[in-house]
């Protein structure tokens, strides 16, 4: 008998039948790599721009120097093409048998 292993006799029909349990451990390597393309990247314009003259808060009304501030809103659209994908490989079954011997002797008289 090996560890995890049970086997067990018991009289069935004028006969002896035995069940036997085996604990196996199956092994399935798989690796999975995960992959991102990113193409190629579009921005669009959406609409005019809008111009304002509203003076910067921190600006006095009667300050004058010499330039004109204003500032520019452009609403834009920007496309960005993103592939996500994974290669997935799958290695050899294997299986772990767990042969380990018990160490109790067996006395089979």
């Amino acid at each position: 008998m090996f560890e995890n292993d049970k086997n067990e006799i018991y009289e069935c029909d004028q006969k002896y039948c035995s069940i036997i349990e085996k604990f196996l451990t199956i092994c399935l390597p798989v690796t999975t790599t995960p992959n991102v393309s990113v193409g190629r990247i579009r921005t669009e314009c959406c609409g005019n721009p809008i111009i304002s003259l509203k003076r910067p808060d921190n600006c006095h009304k009667d300050m004058n120097d010499c330039h004109c501030k204003f500032t520019i809103v452009q609403k834009m659209k920007v496309e960005i093409p993103i592939d996500f994908s994974a290669d997935t490989h799958i290695d050899d079954l294997f299986v772990d048998c767990e042969l380990k011997p018990d160490c109790r002797e067996c006395d089979c008289n």
